[in-house]
């Protein structure tokens, strides 16, 4: 079975119900698992057991918020060995400036590490509507099925 880690950093709520919406589109592809870790519960060695990796975070001056930051930094020790995953972004932000700008800074983390970066992820302004919900399951569909895809090659 394939798997897809999501790591996240949630302080209002906001990234972590953006998550929600991810993993209910990769509820819908048999044969993709998906494992949902808060930044402070993730370990740097969880990455080496993905087949896709999805950093979500807040927006917090056009970046990812530090502990995910922090994360990403410290997956240093794991620098080459991720080439060939998948890889996407969510984020929430409080203007569609900052959201575009932490969505690329994040992507640019992925692309550095050798993976495929999925799309051009997604984001919301403040709490996820109906609609940012809807296209956070269809990001999560699109990247399962990559997954499942890649995995049968």
């Amino acid at each position: 079975m394939s798997t897809v880690l999501v790591v996240y950093y949630s302080v209002t709520g906001n990234t972590k119900k953006l998550v929600e919406g991810f993993v209910e589109g990769i509820k819908k592809i048999e044969g993709v698992e998906v494992v949902i870790k808060k930044v402070d519960e993730a370990k740097v060695e969880d990455l080496l057991k993905a087949n896709a990796i999805v950093f979500a975070s807040p927006s917090y001056f056009r970046l990812p918020a530090w502990p995910l930051k922090k994360f990403i930094d410290e997956s240093i020790a794991v620098y080459e060995m991720l080439e060939g995953k998948i890889g996407g972004a969510l984020c929430t932000a409080g203007s569609e400036i900052g959201a575009i700008k932490c969505i690329q800074a994040l992507k640019d983390v992925i692309e550095e590490h050798g993976m495929e970066f999925v799309g051009e992820g997604v984001w919301c302004i403040e709490a996820p509507d109906e609609k940012a919900l809807e296209k956070a399951a269809t990001y999560g569909e699109e990247i399962a099925n990559i997954v499942v895809k890649k995995t049968k090659q």
